[in-house]
């Protein structure tokens, strides 16, 4: 008996100590460099003196960013906002192969109310601490898809895009389907052909769709996009972001190259900034089927759209499109789905070419 009531004052010295003094400084950083979350870094620099020196050198962080709350807007302004883009759909598309986005430059008090959906708290002061950030990742929350209807439970709809920026756009990647659902039809059998069914040509009704999400999502990037160069302003080591939404509708992405550009930009210019980047004259290529079916994933998508954007009169492109598109949408789960939809799109006869311009 005496010695088990030693072995227990032993066991409870030992465990009276702090265990994590006994771990040197870069096991205890390499346990915060998995956590990677702001907010919980945040609470584990109030721990103790050693977890506030240690936590601000993590390199790679996560922070999800709120939206900053808007003023309340009129009843009478909201139907004006619906309107909006349906008359923009309607002037653009006079002109279809050549349209002119000369609208979107109003800088009614209606649109600026309409950007307030996009203006997001900058994450500067719960940054500030962490002076080694290499990778940030920033996660918006999933307004936008509520507003537009998408990607909702009931709705099969289904838009994906990918924005990569510099000082301006340079490059995005759009993904649409008027429906994604599973094929009953189709019969499940490893060598089955994959059936594609083209269109002479694409009917107004679905290129006015196409159109407004084409822009839909230049807008969420270019709000993305100001919202980084407002961030990275004092993170003199970053070297790769990515901001993307709770939805997983669309990604930006920007590599240190890109970064460094943006730093060079000085002063806000037109007001319109206060909520998103200015976008560049636009060249479009459009591919699109009317219905493309995957026996590999079950899937069928009606309106099958893909979407290629860069800057017209820009520099020689480096990147085909093909190099763009490759790995845009993830490469496994129903990313590689994706990924092979979009190859299969690639590869249809008809192809659109638009131009847009600067807004």
């Amino acid at each position: 008996m005496m010695m088990n009531s030693s072995c227990q004052e032993e066991m409870f010295v030992d465990i009276s100590e702090d265990l994590f003094d006994r771990l040197p400084d870069e096991v205890l950083l390499s346990i915060f460099e998995k956590l990677q979350d702001a907010k919980s870094l945040c609470l584990s620099m109030a721990v103790s003196k050693r977890f506030h020196s240690i936590a601000p050198q993590v390199v790679d962080i996560f922070l999800p960013v709120p939206l900053k709350k808007a003023a309340p807007v009129k009843e009478l302004d909201q139907e004006t906002h619906r309107s909006f883009f349906k008359h923009l759909v309607v002037k653009t598309l006079m002109k279809p192969f050549h349209f002119i986005s000369q609208m979107i430059k109003s800088k009614s008090r209606n649109e600026e109310n309409d950007l307030d959906f996009y203006s997001y708290y900058v994450p500067k002061e719960i940054l500030k601490s962490f002076e080694e950030i290499r990778g940030l990742h920033l996660r918006l929350p999933c307004h936008g898809n509520s507003k537009t209807g998408k990607n909702t439970k009931n709705s099969t709809t289904l838009l994906k895009w990918k924005a990569e920026f510099g000082r301006e756009l340079n490059s995005c990647v759009i993904l649409g389907a008027k429906s994604w659902t599973e094929n009953k039809i189709l019969e499940k059998e490893e060598n089955l052909i994959e059936p594609v069914h083209e269109t002479r040509f694409m009917a107004d009704a679905e290129l006015k769709l196409r159109i407004v999400w084409t822009i839909s999502c230049l807008i969420a990037a270019s709000a993305r996009h100001y919202l980084v160069q407002e961030t990275v302003k004092e993170l003199k080591k970053v070297e790769n972001v990515e901001v993307s939404d709770e939805s997983d509708q669309g990604r930006l992405c920007m590599n240190r190259e890109q970064i460094e550009e943006i730093r060079e930009i000085k002063g806000k210019g037109d007001e319109i900034l206060e909520y998103r980047s200015r976008v560049p004259a636009l060249r479009m290529k459009m591919w699109y089927l009317e219905r493309l079916e995957s026996p590999g994933s079950g899937k069928v998508m009606e309106g099958a759209t893909l979407v290629v954007i860069r800057p017209a009169g820009g520099a020689a492109e480096i990147r085909s499109d093909g190099d763009l598109v490759a790995g845009a949408f993830g490469e496994k789960g129903q990313g590689k789905v994706l990924d092979e939809a979009v190859r299969k799109l690639m590869v249809a006869k008809k192809c659109y070419t638009l131009e847009m311009d600067s807004f």
